[in-house]
């Protein structure tokens, strides 16, 4: 499982739904995918910016004047690089290492390898 746990699948999943980033078949956008995959791998992040998540669009910027801690802010800018290719010019990837936990650099990394491939949805449980 490339997830850090069953949490992190589900609401992984739960946020692909919400965004609508299914394609026909079944395979997630990755555009999508990998920066859900960071708001979702960080514990109790998702439910404090699902708000920001619609239907065919993410909104990183409120994410970002959240009040967040400076590692989730460092990810959550590179999920908007991910997603669009913004957010992330004022960090570097030594920013990641220097201000996350060992936890958020592994995740920033699996994300990074996500961005290029495709998963399908009716499998992220095997």
């Amino acid at each position: 499982m490339i997830f850090t746990d069953d949490r992190h699948a589900e609401e992984w999943a739960e946020a692909i739904d919400r965004a609508g980033a299914h394609r026909d078949d079944d395979t997630v956008n990755s555009y999508f995918g990998a920066s859900l995959f960071i708001i979702t791998g960080v514990p109790g992040l998702y439910n404090r910016v699902k708000q920001h998540i619609h239907h065919s669009w993410l909104d990183i910027e409120p994410m970002l004047h959240m009040g967040l801690s400076s590692g989730e802010n460092i990810l959550v800018a590179l999920a908007g690089n991910f997603y669009n290719g913004g957010f992330f010019g004022d960090y570097t990837p030594s920013d990641i290492i220097d201000c996350c936990d060992a936890g958020m650099v592994d995740l920033a990394a699996r994300a990074m390898r996500l961005r290029k491939q495709t998963i399908n949805v009716n499998t992220i449980f095997d």
